[in-house]
Parts: C-alpha cells; structure tokens; sequence
C-alpha cells in the first residue's frame, strides 16, 4: 500500500499539541536522585527505571492523562535494559513522554567506567620493549582489577571512549590498509549458501586460512608479539574490492602471517590494486592518540589519550546493555537524550511492535552493538537525532511482505555518520513494506551507506556524500537480487562526491544490482556521483526520470549482459546443481516472499501489474525489459546513458536504439542554470517549467530546523568545503592510478568530524 505523503506529521507534533492543553503529570529524575523518593521535583528519582515503574503504578494510569518523566542533566549508569511493553499504552491524546529538561544533557551510559588518572606512563623496560619506539613515553597503562570489566576488555568486539571520544584497538596502519606483497596460500574458501557440504574445521593450532607476506612491513614485531599472546586479526579486503572480511590470525612466522579459518573467496590477487588489509589487536602497533590494547596475561590496559586528561575525565569500556526494548507499548517517546557505551545485546535501542514509539533529538554513539532496530510496529521512528561511532546505524524494517501491508516506520531529519571511528564502517538497512527516510543527512561512511529492500518505502528529501570510498562496487544506496522490491520511491535526494578509489571495480549512487526490479528513481541530484551514477545491473522495470547527472562519469547504466546466463542458471538451481538459495536462484527467492506464482495473486496482482507482467514471461524476465530512462537532464559527464549488450567496447549501445529501454526527452543543460554551484546550490536561477527543467524543491533536501534539530548545519558552509576538498578531481578517473604508498592519504577526508566542528551536531556531541 502507499504511504501517504503527508503521515508523517508524526506522533512529535501530536503529542506537542496534546502537552500544550493538558495539564500532565509529571515525574523527576536526577543523577543525585533517590529511588526510594516520591519522584517529584524537589525529590527526584535517581534511574529511569524507577520512573518507569512509577509511570506504570500512577493511578488512573497511562492513557487516561498525559504522563512526561523530566530528565535532568548528568550521566546515569545502565546496568538493565528498559522494558517497554503492552501496559505502557499511552494514546495520541495522553501520551509518555521521557523527556530531557532544558539546558542539562542526560548521558545514558551502559559503558564500564575506569579512572584514566590513576593510569601511569609505561616506565618498565619489558613493557617498553613491546612498545613501538616512537610510542615510548607516551604509552599509559592501569591494571583492570573488576572481573566485569576485564570480561569486557576480551570480547572481540571491544571498543572504549575517552571523555565521550572513541577510541580504537592498537592497528596496523593507523587510517587506511597495508597491503600484501605476496600470496604464499590461498587457504581453505567455503561460502555459505553457495558451497556444498558443511563448513570445514579449524582452530588456532590447526589453522586453514590463508598466508601472506606484507608489503613493506617487517613482521617481526609482530611475531614477537604473536609467540607472547595469540589475539591479532585481520580485516581488510583479501579477495575482491567488495568483499570486506576479518579473521584471527594463527600465526606468524618468517615474515608472513597465515589467517585461522576459511574465507568465502580465499586470499587471492584479481582486482587491479594490491589486496588490502589492517592488522589489529597488537601492542606493539599502539602508537597514535586514541589507540588501546588489553594484555590479559597481567589484566593491563594500554591506551594513548585522544586528548589531555583532566580532572574527572572518565575512560568507558562499552560493555553493558542497550537502554531500551519497546515490544507492545504506544505512544511513548525519549527525547533529547544521549545512550553511549552499548556492548551487548541487539541493539541500543529495538523497537519489535508497539505503535508510536519515537526517539526525538537523541544522540546514539560509542557502542559497539547496531544503535537502533525497528523491525515490527507502526509509526515508530527517529526525528531528529544523530547517530554515529557504531557499527551499524539503523534497522529500519517493519510490515507484512506477503500481504504488502505498510508499517510506517520512518527516520527523519537525522544524521548518520562516523566521527572517531577508524575501522567501523556502519550503514543503514530499510527493509519491510511502507517505511520512509526523510530529511536525512549520511555521510562518511567507508562502504554502502543504504541497503533497500522490499517494497513501498520513501526514500526522498535526504542528502548522501563521502560514502564508499574504501570500496569497489557498491553504492551509496544499494539494493540487490530481488525482483519483488516493487514499489520503492528514490525522490528528490542529492548524492554527491561518491568518490571511486583508483583502479579498483567502479561503483554507483542508486545501485539496483544482480536483477534488482522495479525502483523508482526521480528528480534526484547527482554530482560527482562516483563511475555510474544510476547503476543497474540488468534489472526490469525501472524508472529513471527527471534527474540532474552533473559533473560525473555515466549517468544511468543498464545491461543485458548477464540475462541468458541468469535465465540459464535457473534450470541448474531446479536440479541442484547449483545451491538453493543463492542470490541467482530469483524464482524461487522470490516465491520465498510473494508466494508460489504470487505475482499472479492477490494482492501482488493488483498492486504491481507490472511485476506480474514482467514475471510471467520465462525468458525475457532476466532482460531489462519495461525500464524507462526519460525527461533527464544532463551537464559534463563523460557519457550520460550507456547500455550495454556485453562486456566489450562494440557492445556499448546507442540507448535510442536499445529494445528494451524508452528514453525520451533527455537533453544537455549548461551549469549557468543553477543559482551556486560553487557551493553546491543547484536551486535554479529561474522557474523550472520555463527552462523545461525538472521539479526538485532542492532548498529543502537534507536536515532541516525543526523542534528538537532547532539549528541544523549550515548547508551552504559544509558543501563548500567538501567541494573544495575535491576541487580538480573528478568522481571517476579511468586513468587514475592507486597508489600504495600515498592511498591512505588521498582517500581519508572525515567529514563526519568537519561537519561536527562546524556545529554541525547539537546532542551530546563530545
């Protein structure tokens, strides 16, 4: 079902109106609190949980008056993750409110909490031997002597923050990936749903992985270090540039490092560029402000301070639970808080059902777990808040698949970044039927911003830059082998400066890969929006209408390349030759979701025609068949559409003579249209119609001022100076050369950090 285009005045405004004429009853908490006290303003609760206990025994209940528990300023520790069920049932009129008083900064904080004053310079000559000489000196370390915070400390997902700044495991290279010089063995490859057979079997003394040397490094430190404690990993890209993985390793000796387990391509040299990793989990490679090891032969923590340390500076170990599960109530919100130091369970916050469960200017951060997953419900949300230093921002899922029944789940006007991180590279999923993400702001992240998947969503109004840099294929919102994803709408969004690394496989702004069906992608900005700004990798179905392609490489691609093989394949897949359940297999997948033959069945039938169309011929459903590539405008770009019937130069086709596209009324426009593009303003200077321009209310994508985001960044000031960063550099450079020695340098530009400093984000920024 389509989600109307004006539902989201969003339970926010609601329960501001039904506040503001009713006189509701009110509860206090404070750090310095009592929960043992009656929870009014002169005698506070110390925790949430009090207040939540207090919400539920207040008589005549929730839903019968509006309740809001004021939140004073001051850190509160998390021990218990707060359970919100089907008895907080407040209502549109009297809703439950959590709310932040003016002013003060809750700090919600699940970490372990350590004094870093009481750490020491490493002064003893072993220690220091282990050290890296120019960290000499500057290296301080403490005994952890709590059983639960040294549990916390040897957890492989482990993560720490410095006075709100996140800090990061001791690695090899600082920013960026070494590279490996020679491949000495493949190692084991098993692929899951893909290889036969079970998964085979190792261990640390009986390793199968991979061995490497790498490229001007001596690994002798780390050999050293690896006979004394066995914990280094590595991460990186060891197969293909898409293909970022992490395993322990199991040894190193003569000058090479061989991995434990099995990986799903092996250790193998295809691409272009050098495979690329980071090693990690060394204390001999702790030498950069905000590095840390734990060496649990003697429990000692290691760290550099990302900053002086001051009086009542506070080192956490993001050890505890989230804050918050909502599974049946409604119409309860937080609003202006700030949760830190997750590093268990599934999620800072989840919302599995429930109604009108809303997260208003919230800043998540410095957690190791996903920061917030909402997977069932309707018309819960995010407005306004910022979220980053995690390694998965958002889960954005919820409604009936099968029956196409919407859930309105939404995630407005927030930014999504990563500030401290240097090895998280997070992302946002949107999956279910009839979610929207508005109004948002993602940016610095190292591979794919945006996963899409099923049907109905809105993705419209947001603004997506720096993302995927590290990566080869991939795009910044990227949807994959599933021909049942009818009914998605890309509007009115600005991607720019998507920049591709030298040498390594191209990748795309919108990504519909591998057969992909049915997006709708209008009146979009694309600038310097990497090799292919719309990628389609030989979908059916789609639109491609009424965008702006600026300055990049290709503007829209499709091919029919891979359809026979595609429709080939299915055969096998029947026989079992191939493994059920691949991605290649989209019949069956796709029946998976719709139903047997559901594409001929209510409600599909009716509601996508054309899927049930497209899906009913045997053949021709593997070939970009019904896709509509019109009314789009076009300024220095390389080549504006490129469709491709194979994989040489010939095979390139003039898309008015390509069968299966309709590409009317795409025409070449001059930059002189646009009001600023100096500072990346594509407002036009005169009205649309009268230049045969697009409609794109461009002033209004990205955040916006409203009640809890009161001053968004100021757009024109961040745009300028990523336009500046990349002056003279094209989006795409297929004579561009990746260059080892000077990589690390060219592509690491953290704008999550420059749009901080610029005041760019006003909850709990550190």
């Amino acid at each position: 079902m389509i989600v109307p285009r004006n539902h989201l005045v969003i339970f926010a405004g609601l329960i501001l109106a039904s506040a503001a004429r009713l006189s509701a009853v009110e509860f206090y908490v404070s750090p310095d609190g009592d929960d043992a006290a009656a929870g009014k303003r002169e005698t506070p609760f110390r925790s949430l949980a009090a207040a939540a206990e207090a919400v539920l025994d207040h008589k005549p209940g929730p839903g019968k008056e509006a309740i809001t528990v004021w939140i004073r300023g001051g850190r509160y520790p998390v021990r218990g993750t707060l359970s919100f069920d089907a008895r907080f049932a407040g209502t549109r009129e009297h809703p439950i409110r959590f709310r932040a008083i003016a002013g003060g900064e809750p700090i919600f904080d699940s970490g372990l909490g350590l004094d870093p004053t009481a750490a020491r310079v490493v002064d003893d000559a072993a220690w220091l031997e282990r050290l890296a000489p120019r960290a000499r000196g500057g290296v301080l370390s403490m005994v952890v002597v709590s059983p639960v915070a040294r549990e916390a400390l040897l957890a492989s997902s482990v993560r720490c923050s410095l006075d709100g700044q996140m800090m990061t495991i001791a690695r090899y290279p600082n920013v960026g990936y070494a590279h490996i010089d020679r491949i000495l063995d493949g190692g084991a490859v098993y692929a899951a749903r893909r290889t036969p057979g079970a998964p085979p079997k190792w261990s640390l003394d009986q390793p199968i992985g991979g061995s490497f040397t790498v490229l001007g490094k001596d690994l002798a430190g780390w050999e050293r270090e690896y006979d004394r404690i066995q914990k280094a990993r590595v991460t990186g890209y060891l197969s293909y540039d898409w293909h970022r993985e992490s395993h322990p390793v199991a040894a190193i000796d003569d000058g090479a490092a061989r991995l434990a387990g099995y990986s799903r391509y092996g250790v193998i040299q295809k691409e272009k560029i050098p495979r690329r990793l980071m090693a990690s989990n060394l204390l001999c490679e702790l030498d950069a402000p905000g590095e840390f090891y734990f060496d649990d032969s003697e429990n000692r923590l290691f760290f550099i301070p990302p900053a002086p340390l001051k009086s009542g500076s506070r080192l956490s170990i993001w050890g505890g639970p989230g804050l918050a599960r909502f599974h049946g109530a409604s119409f309860v919100s937080f609003e202006g808080v700030v949760i830190e130091g997750v590093g268990t369970g599934p999620a800072v916050v989840s919302i599995e059902g429930g109604e009108h469960i809303l997260l208003a200017g919230c800043t998540l951060r410095n957690s190791s777990r996903p920061a917030v997953v909402i997977s069932g419900g309707h018309n819960n949300g995010l407005q306004s808040c910022d979220i980053y230093d995690v390694p998965h921002h958002l889960s954005l899922g919820g409604g009936n698949v099968r029956e196409l029944v919407a859930a309105r789940n939404f995630a407005i006007n927030c930014q999504f970044t990563q500030v401290s991180a240097a090895d998280f590279h997070g992302g946002i999923r949107v999956t279910g039927v009839g979610n929207v993400f508005r109004n948002n702001l993602a940016h610095n992240f190292p591979g794919q911003a945006m996963t899409l998947g099923d049907c109905d969503h809105r993705i419209e109004l947001n603004e997506f830059f720096q993302i995927g840099f590290e990566e080869g294929d991939g795009g910044a919102i990227y949807s994959a082998a599933a021909p049942w994803s009818w009914g998605n709408e890309l509007r009115h969004n600005f991607l720019h400066h998507l920049m591709c690394l030298p040498q390594a496989h191209p990748r795309g702004g919108i990504y519909p890969d591998d057969g992909d069906q049915g997006e709708t992608i209008e009146r979009n900005v694309f600038y310097k929006a990497a090799h292919r700004a719309v990628l389609i990798n030989g979908g059916a179905g789609h639109k491609v209408r009424e965008n702006l392609f600026l300055e990049g490489y290709i503007g829209i691609y499709n091919t029919e390349a891979n359809a026979e093989r595609r429709f080939r394949d299915i055969a096998r897949y029947n026989s079992g030759e191939l493994k059920r359940g691949d991605k290649g297999d989209a019949i069956w997948r796709a029946e998976q979701v719709v139903g047997p033959n559901g594409w001929n069945q209510k409600p599909w039938a009716s509601r996508f025609p054309l899927f049930r169309e497209i899906m009913n011929q045997e053949r021709m459903r593997f070939y970009p068949i019904e896709c509509d590539f019109s009314g789009n405008r076009f300024s220095g770009n390389w080549r504006n559409i490129e469709y491709r019937i194979g994989s040489g130069v010939a095979d390139v086709k003039d898309i008015a003579k390509a069968r299966f596209i309709r590409s009317g009324d795409n025409r070449e426009i001059s930059m002189d249209v646009f009001r600023n593009p100096v500072t990346l303003d594509f407002g036009y200077r005169s009205p649309p119609d009268s230049a045969g321009l697009p409609r794109i209310p461009f002033a209004q994508i990205g955040m916006t001022a409203d009640t809890y985001r009161q001053q968004p960044p100021a757009k024109n000031l961040y745009r300028a100076a990523v336009r500046r960063h990349f002056a003279g550099r094209p989006s795409y450079d297929p004579l561009g050369v990746y260059d080892p020695m000077t990589i690390n340098q060219t592509v690491y530009f953290n704008t999550g950090r420059l749009v901080l400093e610029s005041g760019g984000m006003l909850h709990g920024a550190p």
